[in-house]
């Protein structure tokens, strides 16, 4: 056997004589040692082995009538972890000797990195709350001076006071819808009372805007609400002046809450009457109490 292993290495390329006459070796030692078979110790010696020279990943020539067994690939690849921690230690100890290298190991890819998420609070909906005015900003600050018993008591600060709604309406609204609206907010008149039943709006009027002047920045509908003092006035806006449900009207909360889906816009404007204007008006009240107020 010998010999045609010599034979073959004298035939074959420079490249394969090394792993043949190894194995012409081992196969001669094992028949000289009383034909011990020795290539499964061998064989799964190097299996168990890590890998660490070219010549491992040499392809094998089959030689007829012998048999080679070859590792798993579930061998292999539970030895690769072992041969890379070998190779790195050897190299870190100078140990590695020359035209022996450690066996590549491909690059785990690396997923990309997903979209950021967002840390922190989350954005709030809707348009930002407008800035308080000065005037806003000092009613408030009256509410809290005082508190809000007096604040809204039907004898503070008496007199006539005006409450100008301008409402803009979705584009979506439907007649019927919109009527509603405007029904249950004309219904305030009578159904906003204190608890001991008395009533919080003197008068209440609307209409459809008709100027044609083209600065009616699309507000559609209009309310005129008439309080005698600042007190009912107070009571009847409730939110967000007066925060505490036992000083605020609950009618006018329960219709702002049903009217909210269909309003995308309004305005409110106020303001209080002169002494002698609000004299002149109950003069003629009296004067021709047949007669009533007609809306416009």
């Amino acid at each position: 056997m010998t010999v045609r292993y010599r034979r073959m290495a004298e035939r074959g390329s420079v490249a394969g004589m090394a792993p043949r006459l190894v194995l012409g070796v081992v196969l001669s030692g094992a028949l000289l040692s009383g034909g011990v078979p020795v290539i499964a110790p061998f064989a799964q010696a190097h299996a168990d082995a890590p890998e660490t020279s070219a010549a491992a990943h040499a392809p094998v020539t089959p030689v007829p009538g012998v048999s080679v067994p070859v590792a798993a690939p579930e061998a292999v690849a539970a030895t690769a972890p072992a041969a890379q921690s070998a190779g790195a230690t050897a190299g870190m100890s100078g140990g590695v000797s020359a035209g022996v290298s450690a066996p590549a190991v491909a690059a785990r890819p690396v997923p990309a990195p997903g979209p950021a998420v967002p840390t922190g609070p989350l954005p709030v909906g809707g348009p930002a709350a407008p800035e308080l005015g000065e005037e806003a900003r000092a009613v408030r600050l009256q509410a809290a001076q005082i508190g809000l018993r007096a604040f809204t008591a039907p004898d503070f600060h008496p007199g006539k006071v005006r409450h100008i709604v301008l409402m803009r309406f979705l584009p979506t609204i439907t007649d019927a819808q919109r009527a509603e609206v405007v029904r249950r907010f004309m219904a305030l008149g009578q159904v906003s009372r204190r608890d001991n039943g008395q009533q919080v709006i003197a008068d209440i009027e609307t209409g459809v805007q008709m100027s044609g002047e083209g600065v009616d920045q699309g507000f559609e509908q209009g309310f005129v609400v008439t309080f005698n003092s600042e007190g009912d006035r107070n009571y009847y806006v409730g939110k967000p002046v007066v925060s505490d449900p036992a000083y605020f009207d609950p009618a006018h909360e329960a219709f702002k809450k049903f009217a909210a889906p269909y309003i995308i816009g309004v305005l409110v404007f106020d303001y209080a009457l002169p002494a002698h204007q609000a004299q002149r008006t109950r003069r003629a009240a009296v004067m021709r109490p047949g007669m009533t107020q007609q809306q416009g």
